[in-house]
């Protein structure tokens, strides 16, 4: 979809009609007059703050050591993230594989 200020700038300044503008784009001539409704250009609001998975109850210290266990192994001896995941689990960790994966991965 062509921004909106581009088609505000071949309207308002160009002076090209509505119908050539939408000939052009391929938009219909409702949305460029919604476009030149508007002062500002739509914006997204995110209507709540992005959930971050954390590593709770120390395990984050736990992961750490078993990494750094795996970093003293051979290559093709060190586990994968699901490896570590699922000896987290055994250890009573209760949440999910993301933040274990995402703390491999640095």
């Amino acid at each position: 979809m062509e921004s909106v200020s581009k088609v505000r700038r071949w309207v308002l300044v160009e002076g090209r009609s509505i119908r050539s503008v939408a000939r052009a784009t391929g938009l219909s001539r409702n949305t460029i007059k919604k476009c030149l409704k508007e002062d500002s250009p739509p914006s997204y609001q995110r209507q709540s703050p992005p959930v971050r998975h954390k590593l709770c109850n120390g395990f984050a210290i736990r992961l750490q050591e078993l990494f750094e266990q795996d970093l003293k192994r051979s290559r093709r001896d060190r586990r994968t993230a699901l490896r570590l995941y699922e000896h987290l689990v055994a250890e009573d960790y209760t949440g999910s594989y993301s933040p274990v994966n995402a703390l491999t991965v640095i």
